[in-house]
Parts: structure tokens; sequence; C-alpha cells
């Protein structure tokens, strides 16, 4: 595995989900670029904050996904597939970085 931190866009609407023990987490697709071309990353955020940050987030929305990198690889209609799956455990955006400059009520 390779730990990661990629920038890009959101491919894909967030989707909240739950895994088969009721846990919940959030998918989405991301498009990073890579020289003239780009790839497609799918994002799962396990984590709470993670998951939560990446539900405010629209299609189009820049957003930067640090985790663990795993290729992947899978069939469809009969021919090999291979891709790229980020598991985040933080989810970076100017949303979350502009709360965290702006001061709370009261400091």
């Amino acid at each position: 595995m390779i730990s990661a931190l990629m920038v890009g866009e959101l491919a894909t609407e967030p989707t909240a989900r739950t895994t088969s023990k009721g846990a919940p987490y959030v998918t989405a697709n991301m498009r990073v670029p890579a020289g003239a071309e780009a790839l497609f990353v799918g994002v799962a955020a396990f984590d709470r904050t993670a998951g939560e940050r990446l539900l405010k987030l629209r299609k189009g929305a820049s957003l930067a996904a640090a985790g663990t990198l795993e290729a992947t690889e899978w069939e469809k209609d009969g021919e090999t597939r291979k891709g790229w799956r980020l598991t985040a455990t933080e989810i970076l955006t100017v949303y979350a970085a502009r709360k965290r400059r702006e001061p709370e009520a009261g400091e």
C-alpha cells in the first residue's frame, strides 16, 4: 500500500453508504491531473470527519484527499480493467480551511 496525498476535483457526487455490519462511509470518484491526461481515483472515507467533509462537496469541487492508495483490478464485459482506490483518512477543502481560519464567537 502507498500513503498518498492527491489533489483534484470530484468527478461524481459523494454518496453515503453503509457496510454490511452497519458502519457508515462515503464514496466518490476524483479526477486527478496527470500531465496531459487524468487519473480517476475511487475515494472511500470511513473516518467520520473525512466522510462529513466529503459529503459537503459537490461534483466539480476542488479537494485534496490523503490516505492509503491501492491499485485495483476488476472485470467488466469480459475485459480486465485497472484503476486506483484511495481509502481517505483526511479530506481537505477550501471550506474546511476557511472554517479553521475564522475565529470562533467570543475569541
